[in-house]
């Protein structure tokens, strides 16, 4: 097998290990993303795993799959509470990260971690799954419901995931983004691009100080902000915050909503909005064109939402 990762001289693809992992099931990848976490990690320097998380491929008895990229230990006092995405034992169980992941042309992945794709969806296009389901999850969280106007912040691949998502649920979405190409992509999911305030929910998918404030900004007094992006720096809460008590509602990964899979229910939604990859997959790149997939992810000059490799 070959697989990208970061090395001292830069995003290679290289030769993967000769034995599976104990228990493992193979997935021959047919699709894979690279996402903005990934572009951070490559920052840090040299990788020892294979990068990827946001991928799907076939089985060898050729079932679509797509893959959940965390063996929850299912033994910790969060997995036993039903809170899988606070696995205690996380870190070091996650595609991609800490284990070899799916940008590659095969992953070896724990059986669990294998979700049948449902009728309808492209296994071409379930590399998307990952990040709809970091989008449901924190909408969620957010106590978001049919007819209910929120807003999302950023029209970014989670951005655009969380616009897809609450529509899906019968929210009223207004879209914020900064891009027009971006903010038209919102709008053909169904997005409204005309901002208003006093929001119930508003969803930070930017994860930036500034889309923070306009989250407090636009949210109502006593209303909720989903952070949804990921704040890579710190960022500080001024007095608006404190006199509107505003509720903040933290996110990560996806986990189940009374008692539903929400990596499952995304695969639903990605397969009941057939615009979500056109919608958002602007680059599509081989395995041995790598390098320039990563290059392409992380120059705003380019113009690419989403960036997929397809062995």
């Amino acid at each position: 097998m070959r697989g990208i990762k970061m090395t001292a001289d830069g995003i290679r693809v290289v030769a993967g290990p000769d034995t599976a992992p104990e228990g493992s099931v193979r997935v021959r990848v047919v699709s894979s993303g690279i996402c903005g976490s990934d572009l951070h990690l490559v920052t840090l320097g040299p990788s020892w795993a294979i990068l990827g998380h946001e991928f799907a491929g076939l089985l060898d008895d050729g079932t679509p799959v797509a893959v959940l990229p965390v063996d929850h230990c299912g033994s910790c006092d969060r997995c036993l509470a039903g809170a899988e995405q606070q696995c205690r034992n996380a870190l070091g169980a996650m595609y991609g990260v800490s284990l070899d992941g799916g940008l590659a042309d095969e992953a070896w992945v724990a059986p669990q971690c294998v979700k049948p794709l449902p009728q309808g969806l492209r296994v071409e296009d379930a590399h998307l799954v990952e990040p709809l389901a970091v989008a449901l999850h924190g909408i969620n969280l957010a106590g978001v419901e049919e007819g209910m106007r929120v807003l999302v912040l950023g029209a970014g691949p989670v951005g655009l995931c969380t616009v897809a998502a609450a529509r899906a649920l019968g929210a009223d979405v207004d879209l914020e983004a900064h891009r027009p190409a971006r903010l038209e992509a919102g709008v053909r999911l169904g997005a409204s691009p005309a901002v208003g305030g006093d929001y119930e929910v508003v969803l930070d998918a930017a994860g930036t100080q500034s889309s923070l404030d306009r989250s407090i900004e636009l949210v109502r007094p006593g209303g909720r902000v989903s952070v949804l992006g990921t704040y890579w720096e710190p960022v500080t809460l001024g007095l608006p915050f404190q006199m509107k008590e505003v509720t903040l509602v933290p996110s990560f990964t996806y986990g189940h909503h009374h008692g539903a899979d929400e990596f499952s229910a995304a695969a639903d939604i990605v397969a009941a909005v057939p615009d979500l990859p056109d919608a958002m997959v602007t680059h599509r790149f081989g395995l041995d064109d790598a390098a320039e997939a990563f290059r392409v992810a992380g120059d705003r000059d380019e113009g690419a939402i989403k960036v997929a490799v397809l062995p």
